[in-house]
């Protein structure tokens, strides 16, 4: 018999302000030619997937291009990297404008029910 009550497993904690949204969508990386596959939202920033990460590093700020389901045109925008892994790359938003914003906001809370939040 296993005794679980001595084993102790530290689980991260989630440092998010802002609840994510799985959701599927493409956007540009200023310097990639690619379209890079959006995994995941919140209002506060998105999980970008990259396979070339040269010169994406944690705490570089860089520009977006994306469009939403929600609206017309693309957003421009500009995010810091936060958090970089084989899959891609974490990103927080910066700057935003309040177009910006209420895009982001738009987009979220038009998605927020149709598909899973962690």
């Amino acid at each position: 018999m296993i005794d679980l009550r001595s084993q102790h497993i530290e689980v991260s904690r989630e440092r998010r302000q802002y609840p994510r949204l799985e959701f599927r969508c493409t956007a540009h990386l200023e310097h990639l030619q690619e379209a890079l596959n959006v995994t995941d939202l919140s209002l506060s920033g998105l999980f970008l997937e990259v396979s070339d990460k040269t010169g994406l590093e944690p705490g570089k700020v860089v520009s977006l291009a994306i469009r939403f389901p929600t609206e017309a045109r693309a957003i421009l925008l500009k995010a810091r990297i936060v958090n970089v892994n084989k899959r891609g790359i974490g990103c927080h938003f910066v700057d935003l404008t309040t177009r910006n914003f209420d895009a982001i906001r738009n987009c979220f809370e038009t998605f927020r029910d149709t598909l899973p939040i962690s």
